[in-house]
């Protein structure tokens, strides 16, 4: 049986874990995309309209929609 503390405990911290847990997945998520398109070499780059310089602000979701 939980102590009203650890309870309470486990409470106030699941919005820090959640939290936590969205970070670590956005950065997984940006290493998967930077290792993707890396290893495409530039024409395939070229043929979907990006180059090289634009990988880093395509997985960091910045780049400029057209």
């Amino acid at each position: 049986m939980r102590s009203k503390t650890t309870t309470g405990f486990l409470q106030a911290n699941s919005s820090f874990f959640r939290i936590a847990v969205t970070k670590i997945t956005a950065a997984i998520e940006r290493r998967r995309i930077r290792t993707a398109l890396g290893r495409l070499d530039n024409y395939m780059l070229k043929d979907l309209g990006i180059t090289r310089s634009d990988i880093e602000r395509i997985a960091n979701r910045t780049y400029p929609p057209r």
